[in-house]
C-alpha cells in the first residue's frame, strides 16, 4: 500500500514500471500517499505543490503556461484579493491558511471526481465492485490475478466494504470519496490502519519497526532517500522513541492533519514573500512573488471561478 510519503526513488519506480501494481496503487488511493506531506520534504520544498495549494486545482496548475506572465500576475492579484477575507488590504497567515486548506480539499475532490467518472462505466452515478475491478484490474472477475495484484484487490475489497455505508454493494460519489481518500473519513480509519498493519507488520507483533516501515525498497543506506525516510520514522512518527510505531502512531502517520499542513504551507509562503517583515502580505507582495505562488504559469479563470466563487 502506497501510504508512505512518496520519495523521488518511489516515484521513479512508479514511472518505469509500465504495468506495475504501483500504478494501480496510485490510481487507487492517491491521497493516502499524501501529496500534501510532500510540500515540506527534507530534500527540498515542492514548488509545484505550492502552486496547486494556492490554486486548488492540478488542472489549473498545468495550464499556467498558456498565459503570459503579465496576465498570470494580473489574475494572481485578483485571487490574492479573494484571499483577503476581511478586505483590509492584507493577507494574514490565518487567511492564507484558510484559503490553502480549502484548496487542498478542492484538489482531493478534483481527483476523486475524475476517478469516479472514469470508473462509472454506465454513467448511473454509482460504482459497483465489478466496475471498479474492470477499470483497475482489467476484469470484473476476482480471479485469476498474480499474487501482488491479488493482494491489492483484497485491500481494495476491504476499503470498498468500509466505504459502502448503506451496504447496497455500490458506491455513491460521497461513499467513493471515502474509498479514495480514507484518511479524511473517520469511518475509514480502522480499515486504513488494519490494511497497513497487514502489509507492513511482517512479524505480526502489532507494531511496525524501522525495517518494516522501509519495506522491500530499503535501498542504499547511504542514499538520500534512506536518510530521509529513516529520519521521518525516528523524528516524526515514532513519538515515544521506542523504535516501533504502535497503532496510535500508525494512525498519526497515515492520517495527516490538513489544517496543520495548510498552516505550515501558509507560513512558508508568507515568510518567503513578506519583504517588509510585518507578518502579513499585501496584494502587491503576493504579485511580486509570482514565481513562488504560481510560477511561470497562470490561472484558468473559468475553472478557478467555480472553486473560489466569482473573482
Amino acid at each position: 500500500m502506497g501510504i508512505r510519503v512518496i520519495s523521488c526513488f518511489c516515484v521513479l519506480l512508479i514511472l518505469v514500471a509500465s504495468s506495475s501494481s504501483a500504478d494501480k496503487e496510485e490510481e487507487r488511493h492517491g491521497a493516502v500517499s499524501s501529496k500534501f506531506q510532500r510540500l515540506h520534504q527534507e530534500s527540498g520544498h515542492d514548488q509545484h505543490m505550492d502552486h496547486q495549494a494556492v490554486l486548488g486545482s492540478r488542472k489549473l496548475a498545468e495550464k499556467f503556461d498558456e498565459l503570459s506572465p503579465e496576465e498570470s500576475k494580473r489574475r494572481l492579484g485578483v485571487i490574492a484579493s479573494k484571499m483577503d477575507a476581511d478586505a483590509d488590504a492584507f493577507v494574514t497567515v490565518n487567511e492564507l491558511t484558510d484559503w490553502i486548506y480549502k484548496s487542498m480539499l478542492a484538489l482531493d475532490k478534483e481527483e476523486t471526481d475524475e476517478r469516479f467518472d472514469d470508473i462509472d462505466a454506465n454513467n448511473d452515478d454509482f460504482i459497483t465492485w465489478e466496475e471498479y475491478l474492470r477499470d483497475t484490474f482489467g476484469s470484473d472477475s476476482d480471479l485469476p490475478l498474480d499474487p501482488e495484484d491479488q493482494k491489492l484487490l483484497e485491500e481494495d475489497r476491504n476499503y470498498f466494504k468500509a466505504a459502502d455505508l448503506n451496504g447496497d454493494g455500490k458506491l455513491s460519489m460521497e461513499e467513493f470519496s471515502g474509498f479514495q481518500n480514507p484518511e479524511h473519513y473517520p469511518h475509514m480509519h480502522a480499515t486504513l490502519i488494519e490494511v497497513t498493519l497487514a502489509e507492513k507488520d511482517t512479524n505480526k507483533d502489532g507494531k511496525i519497526d524501522l525495517k518494516e516501515f522501509l519495506g522491500d525498497v530499503v535501498g542504499d543506506e547511504n542514499s538520500e532517500w534512506y536518510t530521509i525516510e529513516k529520519n521521518r520514522f525516528k523524528e516524526d512518527y515514532d513519538v515515544d522513541k521506542d523504535g516501533f510505531l504502535d497503532r496510535t502512531e500508525v494512525r498519526q502517520w497515515l492520517i495527516p492533519d490538513l489544517r496543520e499542513t495548510a498552516t505550515h504551507e501558509a507560513g512558508h509562503l508568507v515568510s518567503s514573500a513578506d519583504k517588509d517583515n510585518d507578518g502579513k502580505l499585501t496584494i502587491q507582495e503576493i504579485v511580486d512573488e509570482h514565481a513562488l505562488f504560481v510560477g511561470s504559469e497562470a490561472t484558468n479563470f473559468g475553472e478557478h471561478l467555480t472553486m473560489h466563487e466569482e473573482l
